[in-house]
């Protein structure tokens, strides 16, 4: 076999084997992204969680004295037509009393929202309490695969909490970065000592982009 040819080929397993290479970091720092944005998500819910809670109750004591009032409205209204002995103020006893049944149902509607929402809360609080829980061991999982990764620099493993989850991944999104620029950067030198070989063996300039196709025009030429 031409050595050129061979050469060629080794060529190709070397750009194999740096292109599994950065597939490998490129999904490594995709899943550290996507834990990173729905830690950042479930951390950014918690601080709120508080001022939710203040809400749903205020707007559930809002709704009990409504009704409380209400409901004190319906029973004077029906004293006053209880003892209402002309029509019109029997008339105008019951367009208070109906006034004051619509408050009511009102009432009972918004405190039934407010126990919608405590629910809700409360567990979307609960499931992302578990999704961070989860969260935390995706990190050290992805963290433990990184220190086995190729030339990606040594990171300190999160520590625990979410918190310490997002600022392990911002450390891990830097050295998968550096990581990824040497291989890519041997990736373009590869390429172009293969297009060095063929413009070599084949005697005209060749602008490959990919040591495959180098490969292939050296085959149909020397083989």
């Amino acid at each position: 076999m031409d050595p050129r040819l061979e050469f060629a080929r080794e060529l190709e397993r070397r750009d194999d084997a740096v292109a599994g290479r950065l597939e490998l970091l490129a999904r490594l720092a995709a899943d550290t992204d996507r834990v990173a944005a729905r830690a950042g998500a479930v951390v950014a819910f918690f601080a709120r969680l508080p001022r939710e809670r203040e809400h749903v109750e205020a707007a559930a004591r809002e709704a009990e004295a409504a009704l409380s009032r209400a409901q004190t409205a319906v029973t004077e209204a029906e004293d006053v037509l209880a003892r209402a002995r002309k029509d019109d103020a029997r008339a105008a006893a019951e367009r208070a009393i109906a006034a004051a049944r619509g408050d009511v149902r009102a009432a009972e509607e918004r405190r039934a929202r407010a126990s919608d929402r405590r629910a809700v809360l409360e567990q979307e609080a609960e499931q992302l309490g578990a999704e961070a829980r989860d969260l935390e061991r995706e990190a050290a999982r992805l963290a433990a695969d990184l220190e086995t990764a190729p030339r990606v620099s040594p990171t300190e493993p999160p520590g625990e909490g979410l918190e310490a989850v997002l600022e392990w991944a911002a450390r891990a999104d830097a050295a998968i970065f550096v990581a990824r620029g040497g291989l890519e950067s041997e990736r373009e030198r590869i390429v172009r000592e293969a297009n060095e070989l063929a413009a070599s063996a084949l005697g005209e300039p060749l602008y490959a982009t990919n040591v495959a196709s180098v490969r292939r025009r050296l085959e149909e030429r020397l083989a």
